[in-house]
């Protein structure tokens, strides 16, 4: 399932050129992945607080291909590239109006929120990657 999240750059997230510094482009995703568990009606708490489960972030790669600048309106186009039973991938590509921004990837494991020893990817989730 591939879905698309989009807003605007703040005047914050960038440097002296107007250009969104790179250290923003990880929280963009991060934004785009709480979106994906809220369409999946497992909003992050619901995750934590109902399954016990705390999702760990455990790699990440960004290229950067033209700058994003203040005022943009971007769009994040991502999906579940990779699931196994404890790791998922996801794919991101940062895009304003049909020109390439970025391209991204991201790791991630489950782990019991109090024993912190890892977990089989819960199920909500693997019906949001679309096995049943």
């Amino acid at each position: 399932m591939k879905l698309n999240y989009s807003r605007k750059v703040h005047f914050y997230e960038t440097d002296a050129q107007g250009v969104v510094h790179h250290s923003n482009y990880p929280r963009y995703f991060e934004e785009a992945r709480g979106y994906f568990l809220e369409k999946i009606g497992y909003p992050y708490y619901k995750v934590r607080e109902e399954l016990n489960i705390d999702i760990v972030l455990v790699e990440l790669s960004v290229k950067y291909k033209n700058p994003l600048k203040y005022g943009d309106i971007f769009n994040i186009e991502f999906w579940i590239s990779h699931m196994d039973r404890f790791f998922f991938d996801f794919d991101y590509v940062v895009t304003v109006n049909k020109t390439q921004i970025a391209t991204g990837k991201t790791k991630h494991v489950c782990i019991d929120r109090f024993s912190r020893k890892l977990v089989s990817v819960p199920e909500v989730l693997r019906k949001g990657y679309g096995e049943k």
